[in-house]
């Protein structure tokens, strides 16, 4: 027993072993470093999302790009996208863009250059054209070529070559009735007989079908007078509310309101 003791005592005085001590000591600092790395991640993390680094921005985006902030959008006069039509005049075999499409824009308005009279003359009143008489059904016929006529298709003005051989609908769609004008006695507007209640008026500068509404706006756009053309055979239709603009046959056969000098029409019965 006293031998025990003495082998036990011994074994607890002998020193520690120096490689065992500095591998354990190289675990812990490992251990340390880690915690540290670890810590000092999270932290970065967090400052990140919490005050985020004011980096160049990229192209900004599209919708972004097509906003200008520096002033207000201002839009332009509208002007309507038209269906294309069914056929069209310059498809037609042999087909001869007539003259009624060269018009030539006014310089100077009408009457310009006129001395002003020492005292006012009285404001002549307007006289009914040629042919147009309030209640009869009309045809208008293009002077400068009398096989197309003034017509409605797909409530579009318009005008197609309409002869003897015409179907009923071409027939009814280039008939109108002759109307008081909606927006000035003197003046006309014309209703359609195929559609009572509509009459032809321009919107967005384009000479449509539309049904009448009680504005004050459909009734002047829907007015023209009637002025005699240049060779005195013909008329030529000016709005009321657009003074100087007249009624224009372009080259796809669709009816605009423009300021140059209108197509010339004649005034006939219908088939």
């Amino acid at each position: 027993m006293h031998h025990d003791n003495q082998r036990n005592i011994a074994y607890r005085a002998l020193p520690p072993d120096p490689a065992a001590a500095e591998a354990e000591a190289a675990r812990a600092r490992r251990v340390l470093v880690a915690c540290a790395l670890t810590v000092t991640a999270g932290v970065a993390g967090l400052a990140v999302l919490l005050y985020p680094f004011d980096e160049p921005r990229g192209p900004a985006p599209v919708a972004e790009r097509l906003i200008d902030p520096s002033g207000l959008w201002v839009p332009s006069p509208p002007v309507s996208v038209l269906p294309a039509p069914s056929s069209s005049l310059s498809s037609s075999p042999g087909y001869v863009e007539p003259t009624w499409t060269r018009q030539v824009p006014r310089t100077t308005p009408r009457g310009a250059g006129k001395a002003p009279s020492s005292t006012p003359s009285p404001t002549p009143r307007p006289t009914p054209a040629p042919g147009l008489k309030v209640g009869e059904s009309v045809s208008l016929v293009v002077a400068a070529a009398p096989d197309y006529r003034l017509r409605h298709r797909d409530f579009i003005g318009r005008v197609d070559r309409i002869g003897s051989d015409a179907s009923p609908l071409e027939r009814a769609d280039s008939t109108f009735v002759v109307r008081k004008g909606l927006g000035r006695d003197s003046c006309v507007s014309f209703e359609s007989v195929n559609y009572p209640g509509y009459f032809l008026r321009h919107r967005n500068f384009v000479l449509r079908l539309d049904r009448r509404d009680p504005s004050p706006l459909f009734a002047q756009d829907a007015t023209f007078c009637a002025a005699p053309a240049r060779d005195g055979n013909a008329i030529v239709l000016e709005s009321i509310n657009y003074p100087g603009w007249s009624l224009v046959v372009h080259s796809d056969g669709v009816i605009h309101l423009d300021q140059a000098e209108g197509t010339p029409f004649l005034v006939r019965s219908p088939f």
